[in-house]
């Protein structure tokens, strides 16, 4: 009775571990993948093409820029990234990439220049952001969450 007893308390344990090997981590491909569609994101923001910028976003994707509402859906993304206007220069530096399976995610630095409105000159905002992708059937990968503080500090 009692090596049944321990027998089963085994077994649970093993069952109440999961018991199967987890998701593999990204492939190569992969992180290629994920760094590519940030290239094609500052690709796109620099021509002035939101359908473009709107297009590497999965089509429920959640924006949640700085002091502002979330933008929902490539078409909010599209219309939100024409407001803000066509950059002079964007630079974004890949820290980190991650994942498992379908999911994965990216740390990113960035640095983009603004025209000079009026008589100021060009303004340039620095910051960090964090982009959850998602794999899609054809191994693309697509930002489906993104989130991003600036550098600067807020007006006073």
């Amino acid at each position: 009775m009692r090596s049944t007893l321990s027998l089963s308390c085994a077994l649970l344990a093993t069952a109440c571990a999961g018991g199967g090997t987890p998701p593999a981590g990204l492939s190569p491909q992969d992180v290629a993948a994920i760094k590519g569609a940030q290239q094609k994101f500052d690709q796109m923001l620099l021509a002035g093409d939101w359908g473009g910028v709107a297009a590497v976003h999965t089509p429920d994707a959640v924006r949640m820029p700085p002091n502002a509402p979330d933008v929902r859906g490539r078409a909010a993304i599209e219309a939100e990234m024409a407001a803000f206007g066509k950059p002079v220069a964007v630079t974004t530096t890949t820290t980190e990439i991650d994942g498992r399976g379908d999911l994965g995610y990216e740390l990113v630095s960035y640095s983009i220049t603004l025209p000079a409105q009026g008589a100021t000159k060009p303004m340039t905002i620095t910051g960090r952001g964090l982009v959850i992708m998602r794999r899609q059937r054809d191994g693309s990968w697509l930002g489906s969450r993104v989130i991003w503080n600036s550098d600067q500090p807020l007006p006073k």
